[in-house]
């Protein structure tokens, strides 16, 4: 079974619709697929899952887990919790677990990253997007919580454990036709960031009304339109998200060298 982790402590990159694209992609596929809502605050994958149910729309099966945090009470780097879950679901027959992330630094969040096999961060293309999620620590870009940093923390503690890195893939969201001055310089250093960094590819989704309209009645660019006209966009949408589906089962990447 794969575990993929949707992240980015950026809020608004689009980390649901991508994890609910490749949910329903995988399912359409014929692969077994679980969703895991982190987000406690919207539940907005929960909400998607939920719709398409109404529906009666074919959609990855929902994992719940209860909020079992104590007011007052320390909270630890590593809460335990995914991992038995992560274990059942491996032992039910899962191809595939998705695991949608909140926007904060939060201890379900870094064991998310932990058990992932592959981490996909969706960005849109704005300065404030690579910054928030790429900038080092101590430049004056970076945030206050500083998601490039537990990348490498968790990629650190997984050495330390005997792990294997994971892939880690980054997802420009949103990409617009009209290319501009901005979204050029973004492109070409979020390129650059890609080794400094440590990620393997940059993915493209562009900006489409299918996408936009996932929380409205549950549907995707896999589902038959309400009017029963299946656009150019659709089709093509449906051919880039199928493309994230190659992150999948690919072979491990050689273990890096502790300096």
């Amino acid at each position: 079974m794969q575990v993929v982790t949707v992240s980015g402590f950026k809020g608004g990159t689009g980390k649901t619709t991508v994890a609910s694209l490749l949910g329903v992609a995988a399912v359409k596929d014929g692969l077994r697929t679980a969703c895991l809502d982190l987000d406690r605050n919207t539940r907005n994958l929960s909400a998607f899952l939920m719709l398409r149910r109404a529906a009666r729309l074919a959609a990855p099966d929902h994992v719940l887990l209860m909020d079992a945090e104590t007011p007052g009470k320390p909270k630890p780097k590593h809460s335990g919790r995914l991992e038995p879950l992560v274990r059942m679901a491996r032992m039910d027959g899962y191809d595939l677990l998705i695991i949608d992330t909140s926007s904060g630094n939060l201890a379900d969040v870094y064991e998310a990253h932990l058990l992932a096999d592959i981490i996909l961060t969706p960005m849109n293309e704005s300065p404030a997007d690579m910054h928030g999620l790429f900038a080092p620590v101590g430049s004056m870009a970076a945030p206050k919580v500083n998601y490039r940093e537990m990348i490498e923390t968790v990629r650190f503690d997984r050495r330390r454990a005997g792990l294997p890195e994971q892939h880690w893939h980054v997802i420009m969201n949103r990409v617009v036709s009209m290319s501009s001055r901005v979204t050029s310089a973004v492109n070409e250093r979020v390129e650059r960031l890609a080794a400094e960094a440590g990620f393997e590819k940059i993915w493209r989704l562009r900006e489409r009304v299918a996408h936009r309209g996932l929380a409205l009645d549950g549907r995707s660019v896999f589902d038959e339109p309400a009017d029963g006209k299946l656009s150019m966009s659709d089709l093509s949408g449906r051919a880039e998200v199928r493309s994230l589906l190659t992150v999948l089962n690919t072979p491990a990447m050689p273990q890096r060298i502790a300096a």
